[in-house]
């Protein structure tokens, strides 16, 4: 006998993970699959982890609507409150400031491994989630009034929809036939967790120059000890020469590239590299199956907004299928599924679009589009009113129009 659920979500990473705690909250019976085990370590500070996420005001909502933001330890969130930005090639330079904004912060630093572990504890809490990990969907059959899945394990489970939250390289996004739009972006990010020699001073640092699109992300003090995380995006070849480089040389790459601003002390953990793509699935809905996260799109880390997209994704699929709970209609009909589709594809787009242009602008040293850019920077620093709609934007309290 199969064992009847809601919904069956595959993919336990934060969108997934974040996915099935606010739905079992809507009352809905979710099975959660995920391949690996759900465990998570944490290092001690200061060993950050490389991988961490910009949390936007609206996801710090939705973190706390689940019960998780709230139990994050104090010593592993950095709020942010100003952002400084400049043209390494010229005399650009844009400053946005929170208090400007009429804002308490512009958003925090977290590392994906605390946000994920936070989120698995308050799973197992649940009573309306049940875990299938290391394990994974063997067969299953879909349509409008279902999905009938038979797992690795020999589980068998039904549910009324099955939502992919399986990553950038989804399965279900392949098998199920959604086709994307994607292209190599021409970049590889190096993320690392580094120590500098003075304060970050609540800021992210972000340059724009010959040595590539560069981030300096505040992390936690640890005593009189400043850290940041930092996302290096450049040339793949580049990237080669880079993480071919011992920590010392790196280093000193480092001090350059952030036009000395900080001396560069030295790496707490080992640079990671990351192979960065644009993909969008033309559509995020068939019967019976929904894209949510890194499934549905993948865009630039340039304003580090592809958590916050991927959260953006989890309150209006939650919006929807609680409401079509609570009237009775089924969760994996497409007229249902695409009222979710409709809530995201166009603010997503514009998002992807915009980075798109971003990365081109700022990454071409040709002398009159560097004239132009510094000159564009320059006019933008001194309107407040467009700098309060872009942090409106970042911060989740608007969308494109």
């Amino acid at each position: 006998m199969a064992k009847s659920y809601d919904l069956i979500i595959v993919g336990a990473g934060m969108v997934g993970a974040l996915s099935a705690i606010l739905l079992a909250k809507s009352s809905l019976r979710v099975a959660l699959i995920d391949k690996h085990d759900g465990q998570y370590t944490l290092s001690p500070p200061p060993a950050y982890d490389a991988r961490v996420s910009a949390i936007s005001s609206q996801s710090k909502s939705l973190l706390e609507q689940a019960n998780v933001w709230q139990n994050i330890p104090q010593g592993r969130v950095a709020t942010y409150d100003n952002i400084v930005a400049w043209d390494g090639l010229g005399a650009g330079y844009i400053d946005f400031n929170a208090g400007s904004a009429s804002m308490v912060e512009l958003g925090n630093l977290v590392e994906n491994v605390v946000l994920s572990q936070q989120m698995m504890a308050q799973i197992q809490h649940s009573s309306n989630i049940d875990l299938y990990f290391n394990n994974a969907l063997s067969s299953y059959q879909l349509s409008e009034s279902g999905v009938q899945a038979e797992l690795v394990s020999g589980d068998r489970i039904d549910a009324q929809v099955l939502i992919a939250a399986d990553g950038a390289v989804s399965t279900l996004r392949t098998d199920n036939g959604f086709e994307t739009v994607e292209w190599d972006y021409g970049h590889t990010a190096i993320a690392a967790t580094i120590e500098i020699d003075q304060s970050h001073d609540n800021t992210a640092w972000q340059s724009f120059g010959e040595e590539g699109v560069l981030a300096f992300l505040p992390l936690p003090d640890v005593g009189e000890r400043h850290f940041v995380s930092i996302v290096w995006c450049v040339p793949p070849a580049d990237a080669k020469g880079l993480t071919a480089l011992d920590d010392e040389a790196f280093c000193r790459r480092l001090h350059y590239a952030i036009n000395r601003r900080f001396n560069v002390l030295g790496i707490t953990r080992p640079r990671q590299t990351i192979p960065l793509r644009q993909r969008h699935a033309k559509s995020y809905v068939k019967s019976g199956i929904a894209l949510i996260g890194d499934a549905a799109h993948t865009i630039h880390p340039l304003a580090g907004q592809g958590a916050n997209l991927g959260f953006g994704d989890v309150k209006a699929l939650v919006d929807v299928l609680s409401k079509a709970h609570r009237r009775g209609e089924p969760l994996g009909a497409s007229k249902v599924l695409r009222r979710y589709q409709r809530a995201r594809m166009l603010d997503n787009m514009a998002m992807a679009a915009g980075m798109e242009a971003f990365k081109r602008l700022f990454s071409t040293q040709q002398p009159l589009l560097v004239q132009l850019r510094n000159t564009g920077m320059k006019q933008f620093d001194r309107s407040q009113a467009l700098k309060k709609k872009l942090i409106a934007r970042a911060a989740g309290l608007s969308t494109f129009s």
